[in-house]
């Protein structure tokens, strides 16, 4: 206390001390502002703002700003981009969408209903798959045509039977849940693809129900710019992937075609595992699996290109079967896929056209030549695993 006297004890040393203090707090307010300014970053700094980001989702979403409720705002990073994910109810929808923190560019958007299967209209009497597609098309508003399934199958949710589906149509990605006993649509979402690779929206074919961005934006937002060009993808071991769908899909037997051709085997010679249609980074692809007497392949073609986007060779393993002997595809027998459905269809005791088959797949455990077949009867879900070579049943499930 003494020395803070000494300070002030002359007007000169008070004129002094008081100049030394200004001095002090106003280097500290600079030093505060500018670690303000740093821990939100440059980027985020210049950022169009949560609100602004907010008024893009509402606009291209067609939602009253009034009737929404915000569930979330978050500065990203996605893609190599900053990005704002904003989150929203309106009604009995969800949206999420990522909103470019720069321009305010939409580049990704879902949407998915949060109603019940009470609140759509059902149909009578138990459905068959093929029905409960037409109802989940119907409900997008695309044809089969211009469909392109990746997943149809039946399953369960809380003791329901339920058709679980996901398809594509242009840059949009349908993922349904349609109740097995009534037709009713048990749950939806869909996901638009935007500025995917080059930066320009993928051609979206005649009747897919993809939301159009607004030609105004909303009052309180700055005008929509054009979306800034994403990066392209990185190269793989086998040359650089594509990165920009063109034209129409090739379809599944091309795509199958591209990768034979790719792997030097003949159709004859291999039998395939798997074909399905999916996304990788948003650029869409055909998934294929088959294999041949020696070796395993998994290829990823670009489903409107036919290039090859991955590609995996795995030789086969040999395994010892129940009795000692050496099987496998390089040394043994293989019973094939419907000899291990009747396997497993006579443990269970259930014909043939009383179930509803979900998966039949052949793969490798630890070397051994198995099958994993799934099927539904009654409500009830079974699972095995079967012995390729054998036919004995390995593993087995009811639920």
């Amino acid at each position: 206390m003494s020395k803070l006297k000494e300070l002030f004890s002359t007007p000169r040393r008070a004129a002094l001390a008081v100049a030394c203090l200004a001095v002090i707090l106003v280097t500290a307010g600079i030093c505060v502002v500018m670690i303000a300014s740093g821990a939100r970053g440059p980027e985020q700094a210049s950022a169009i703002g949560g609100e602004a980001a907010q008024n893009y989702a509402f606009a291209d979403a067609g939602v009253d700003p009034a009737s929404a409720q915000v569930l979330q705002v978050k500065y990203e990073r996605f893609q190599g981009e900053f990005v704002y994910e904003v989150e929203f109810l309106a009604g009995e929808t969800e949206y999420e969408y990522k909103i470019n923190a720069a321009d305010g560019s939409v580049v990704k958007k879902e949407q998915k209903t949060v109603k019940g299967p009470g609140n759509s209209i059902p149909a009578a009497g138990t459905i068959t798959l093929e029905e409960a597609r037409d109802i989940a098309l119907a409900d997008a508003g695309v044809t089969l045509e211009q469909a392109v399934f990746a997943q149809a199958e039946q399953d369960t949710e809380g003791g329901i039977p339920v058709y679980e589906f996901k398809f594509y149509s242009g840059n949009v990605e349908y993922e349904y849940e349609i109740n097995g006993q009534t037709g009713a649509v048990y749950s939806k979402k869909t996901t638009t693809y935007v500025g995917q690779g080059t930066g320009e929206t993928p051609p979206a074919q005649t009747g897919a129900p993809a939301t159009q961005r607004p030609t105004q934006p909303p009052a309180t937002a700055r005008p929509t710019p054009a979306p800034t060009p994403a990066p392209t993808q990185p190269p793989a071991t086998q040359g650089p992937r594509p990165t920009q769908p063109s034209g129409t899909y090739i379809g599944a037997d091309a795509a199958k075609n591209a990768a034979l051709a790719d792997a030097g085997v003949s159709a004859g010679d291999v039998r395939f595992t798997k074909v399905r249609m999916d996304y990788e980074d948003g650029v869409p692809v055909y998934e294929l699996e088959f294999y041949t007497a020696t070796h395993e392949y998994e290829y990823e073609i670009h489903a409107q290109t036919g290039a090859v986007f991955s590609r995996h060779v795995e030789a086969h393993h040999s395994s010892v079967d129940h009795h000692g002997g050496t099987t496998g595809q390089t040394g043994g027998t293989d019973i094939g896929a419907e000899a291990a459905k009747n396997a497993a269809l006579n443990h269970a005791g259930c014909a043939a056209g009383d179930v509803t088959f979900t998966k039949v797949e052949r793969d490798y455990d630890n070397g051994r030549l198995v099958y994993e077949i799934e099927f539904y009867k009654d409500g009830l879900e079974y699972e095995f695993e079967i012995d390729g070579a054998s036919g004995a049943v390995l593993s087995f499930e009811r639920d």
